[in-house]
């Protein structure tokens, strides 16, 4: 198993990664639900460090670094949510804003 698809099978206390992300060649892309409205497009990873990844982060990281890995805390994912409303929300790797959907 490649490292996207072993990131993509690893579950997080609110769903497994490949819920919102799926395969696309050799890299991956918004899982968008039926009725989600584009929801995913604001969606945050949390890390067991407590800092937060924007999606796109995630996507770009995700055939490079272990986001099953414990002992590195920093890219370890322990859930992910949408930001509704958090307009200070920034991205602990790139340190851009991560938009808010009623922001």
């Amino acid at each position: 198993m490649d490292l996207i698809d072993k990131n993509l099978a690893a579950c997080t206390q609110t769903g497994r990664l490949g819920d919102i992300l799926e395969r696309d060649g050799s890299g991956v892309k918004i899982r968008y639900g039926a009725n989600s409205g584009g929801a995913e497009n604001y969606v945050f990873f949390v890390t067991a460090d407590g800092e937060c990844l924007h999606i796109d982060t995630v996507i770009d990281q995700i055939g490079e670094v272990d986001f099953t890995d414990p002992d590195d805390r920093q890219w370890f994912l322990v859930g992910y949510q949408v930001n509704y409303e958090d307009s200070d929300l920034t991205d602990a790797h790139t340190g851009q804003s991560i938009p808010a959907a009623y922001g």
